[in-house]
């Protein structure tokens, strides 16, 4: 991993699936160098050989040595398993920020949009979102909050540091439902553009009630 010049940390771009080991293989390698107190600060806990790291509404237990990443008794899937370990490899301490740019906001991200609202916003709205109730029930059990100021809206933290914020928009007569993701302003500072993507997209598959 390399640090832009605006400070932005970035990662090779590797095709989906046919390099999915190689990805966790330098995951893992990043995070050999990282200390113990900024694992701490960054939200993990060391139990026993091995960091719980909070994730929504589990616990991953990262094991270093082991390079295996475990939740309820079983290896998580390895879009999740990167996405843990991307987050427990960096090395600066952003201040906090509030979920408060959409993705089409980075500047990282433009090209992108089109993918992201048809991967996230599409399928949520073409799924769980298709009515408030039932995105409502599923918010609940992942641990997310009532966010005030929208009729439908709700708070996830996600990682310790990593805040999402899903806004619900009613269909009316004209339009069918859609959603808002707000992400925090920092986010780059934490996630490449493409883990941003995937993360958004595994926000979605958890609600839809799909394992980690």
């Amino acid at each position: 991993m390399a640090d832009n010049p605006n400070g932005v940390r970035t990662r090779p771009n590797l095709p989906p699936q046919k390099n999915i080991e190689r990805a966790t293989e330098m995951a893992f390698e990043a995070l050999g160098g990282q200390t113990d107190e900024q694992m701490v600060w960054l939200g993990a806990e060391s139990m026993g050989g091995t960091w719980r790291l909070p994730v929504l509404d589990g616990v991953f237990q990262v094991d270093v040595s082991e390079k295996r990443v475990i939740a309820a008794g079983r290896e998580v899937g390895p879009h999740w398993r990167i996405l843990a370990l991307h987050y427990l490899a960096v090395s600066s301490r952003p201040g906090g920020r509030l979920p408060e740019v959409t993705f089409a906001d980075l500047p990282t991200a433009r090209s992108y949009a089109g993918i992201y609202h048809q991967r996230v916003i599409g399928r949520l709205c073409a799924t769980i979102g298709r009515d408030a109730r039932s995105l409502h029930a599923a918010a609940e059990v992942l641990g997310g909050r009532t966010a005030t100021g929208w009729d439908t809206a709700f708070d996830f933290d996600v990682f310790p540091h990593v805040p999402i914020r899903l806004i619900w928009h009613a269909a009316d007569e004209e339009f069918p439902p859609s959603a808002t993701v707000l992400l925090p302003g920092n986010i780059e500072s934490y996630f490449s553009t493409e883990d941003v993507v995937v993360l958004s997209e595994l926000l979605v598959s958890r609600l839809g009630g799909r394992p980690f």
